[in-house]
């Protein structure tokens, strides 16, 4: 028993901090220290507390002395502390709730904080904590988190993870300028406290609202529907304070996560095997510490009996001795020399069996306590033993995973590696491959081609034309409303043979332009590697901004019009006319001369053509003067500011006429079929096999696909 209580004293001793490195040389804080670690041992309350003792790293043992005395909450607070490494494995703090590491000297968490996995109050304010670890998803219990007053720049999106997250206190931090958008996953989050005049997402007068405001925010972002938290008192929400979750619970995961998680619970179940055996040792060895207190007691009663037999005895003859030296004392008359020799005999043979007695005794102690001593020995080299053969067996086992981590980091830069080399070589094969090249530049040059855009201009018009017979007919048909078949019919084929003659002329103008490209192929016999791509720049650098994307705000009135005209291939000098926001009107003749029109009888057409389109504006807009507007502005400044050429994404919509196919009742017509010109079905509806015109039941000769733009 002695040496227990040795051994405790030991262990007590280096927790009181002799060494340098644990506390100031302050005599005030190594005081206060030693009373709150006795205070913490001796006393049945769940409060651990290490503040303000002027500590500069954890003593060592206080994670395994909140274990053994399952302690609650730690509070290490108004410290100088760095780290968490001295003060042992914080996989024993899986049954701490409240950790206060507040005024300290942090600059970040360790990895190992996954293992709180019951905590829920974690204080780190006024640190210099620059960065909260992704591991922080795994303390699924957290309710409160306060990281107030440190040097945050980002936030780690892990947190939108903590579903029992009530209160977050994210304020002083004077580099944190935005939310993860995350967070929003954190459903239960009633209490988020920021500095929202200093965030730029979500923008500041999001930031300074309410939490609701700022989390409804979040979801919008993430396209998720924002639900308020659920009440506090719900027991399948939150979970209850006196409630352990399991620490060594499998989760699922990713499969990388899965596989972190396989090592953490085997590494677990050998902790908890190790723990087992020794659990099981220490009560093989306590049950034998008692049998032999058991016996050695029972020896001890047996000893006692007989040296009270010895001593009964002992006293008996010396109560006859006396009787004897009293019979020798009145008889004085005797030989008294023999008498005296006599008495000094029977003295030293009673001193001689008294020493034989004692010594017997002592003998039979020792060896009781060699006996006990040598056992205790061997019990504590096999602890030692065990021991040792677990921590081979673990080392072992994190050096081949970490092998295992590194081959996987191989292959995968490997794999890196290789996709850069095959994208690289694909883009070298596509600036070498002639034919891509030329073809982009034939590509290009159609588009930007006035001719070839003003054939498809026309195809497009004729086509929303026939368009709009075919819906004109269908709702006739639909109001049983009497027309003339005859004139329609003849409109229609009318329309189609223009339409005809409108494609054979851009079949027509696609070969001269593969012509072109092939003389300028011939004509380049020593041409370089990148001939076409610099002809392809020249191309696009020469055409005018707008051309490619005229056809798409031109209003099809004004199209018309110089179309009837006759000058739609001057369209393209018109670009800037057309988008410079100013009235047509004002066009003049040198101002058409100047911008390319050389041909005095097309620079006559265009202004009649835009004469004609500002009457007929004028005629159909049917002007209602707005509150803002006063009565007596001018009418021509109102049909001024109208008639620009150009229309908006909403007007283009409202002018372009889309037949609905009549088979499918969902995609937009777009196949003429000849003779009888009606175009009322969609591309993939006329794939099937007709009979004939699905409107007019008449025999189908053949069938044009148009697209209106």
């Amino acid at each position: 028993m002695g040496c227990a209580v040795s051994c405790v004293n030991q262990a007590t001793m280096s927790l009181f901090g002799k060494s340098n490195n644990i506390l100031d040389n302050s005599t005030d804080g190594r005081t206060m220290l030693e009373r709150k670690l006795y205070i913490a041992k001796e006393s049945p309350e769940p409060d651990f507390d290490l503040s303000e003792c002027q500590l500069r790293h954890v003593p060592s043992g206080t994670f395994s002395i909140c274990k053994v005395y399952r302690k609650d909450n730690l509070y290490l607070h108004n410290n100088s502390l760095h780290s968490l490494e001295e003060g042992g494995q914080l996989s024993d703090l899986y049954l701490i709730k409240v950790l206060n590491l507040s005024c300290n000297r942090f600059t970040q968490l360790p990895n190992d904080i996954r293992y709180l996995v019951n905590l829920t109050e974690l204080y780190l304010q006024n640190n210099h904590i620059k960065r909260l670890p992704d591991n922080i998803q795994f303390l699924q219990s957290i309710q409160v988190l306060d990281v107030s007053i440190n040097k945050l720049r980002n936030l780690t999106p892990s947190l939108g993870k903590l579903n029992f997250l009530r209160k977050l206190n994210l304020t002083n931090n004077s580099d944190l300028t935005e939310l993860c958008p995350e967070l929003c996953f954190a459903s239960s989050l009633t209490l988020l406290e920021i500095n929202g005049e200093n965030f730029t997402f979500p923008p500041q007068e999001v930031a300074v609202q309410s939490t609701m405001e700022i989390m409804k925010y979040l979801c919008n972002k993430m396209n998720i529907e924002y639900r308020p938290p659920a009440s506090t008192n719900s027991d399948s929400e939150v979970q209850s304070p006196n409630s352990v979750i399991d620490p060594f619970a499998r989760h699922k995961t990713f499969t990388w996560e899965e596989q972190e998680a396989a090592i953490i619970e085997q590494e677990n179940r050998l902790h908890r095997a190790a723990k087992e055996q020794r659990e099981k040792f220490l009560n093989t060895v306590l049950q034998e510490q008692i049998e032999l207190d058991n016996e050695i007691a029972k020896v001890q009663m047996v000893k006692e009996i007989d040296r009270q037999r010895l001593i009964k005895a002992i006293q008996d003859d010396e109560q006859e001795i006396e009787c004897l030296v009293k019979n020798f004392i009145q008889s004085d008359n005797l030989m008294p020399e023999v008498i005296q020799q006599q008495l000094a005999y029977e003295q030293t043979e009673h001193d001689r069996l008294l020493e034989i007695v004692r010594q017997n005794y002592d003998n039979v102690k020792k060896a009781d306590i060699l006996r006990a001593m040598e056992t205790l020995i061997e019990e504590d080299y096999v602890i030692k033993h065990s021991k040792k053969y677990y921590d081979d067996s673990f080392n072992n086992i994190k050096q081949s995973i970490i092998l295992q981590d590194l081959h996987v980091s191989e292959k995968v830069a490997d794999l890196l590696n290789a996709k850069d080399q095959s994208r690289s070589l694909l883009i070298e094969q596509l600036l070498e491959d002639q034919s891509v090249q030329m073809a982009m530049v034939g590509s290009l040059m159609e588009k930007v081609d006035a001719k070839s855009w003003s054939l498809n201009q026309e195809i497009s018009l004729i086509s929303s034309h026939l368009a709009r017979l075919s819906v004109i007919e269908q709702e006739k048909k639909r109001l049983q409303i009497t027309y003339n078949n005859n004139e329609l019919l003849h409109q229609r084929v009318h329309l189609i043979t223009l339409l005809d003659d409108l494609f054979e002329q851009r079949n027509k103008r696609k070969k001269q332009l593969v012509n072109t490209l092939k003389e300028m192929e011939q004509s380049e016999s020593n041409k370089s590697n990148d001939f076409w791509l610099k002809n392809y720049q020249k191309l696009a650098e020469s055409a005018p901004k707008d051309l490619l994307n005229i056809g798409k705000c031109l209003d099809p009135a004004l199209a018309n019009y110089l179309l009837q005209e006759g000058v739609i291939h001057c369209l393209p000098f018109l670009v800037k006319f057309l988008f410079s926001g100013e009235p047509l009107l004002n066009i003049t003749m040198e101002q058409l001369k100047s911008n390319g029109v050389s041909l005095s009888s097309d620079r006559e057409a265009i202004i009649r053509a835009v004469n004609s389109y500002v009457g007929s504006k004028s005629k159909n807009h049917n002007f209602e003067a707005s509150p803002s507007i006063e009565a007596s502005a001018p009418t021509e400044l109102l049909e001024e500011q109208i008639c620009t050429g150009v229309v908006t994404t909403s007007d283009t919509t409202d002018l372009v006429t889309e037949a609905e196919c009549v088979i499918c009742m969902d995609a937009k017509s777009e196949v003429v079929f000849v003779p009888c010109g009606h175009m009322c079905c969609c591309y993939p509806c006329s794939e099937k096999e007709m009979d004939g015109c699905p409107m007019c039941r008449s025999s189908i000769e053949r069938k044009i696909k148009v697209i209106i733009s």
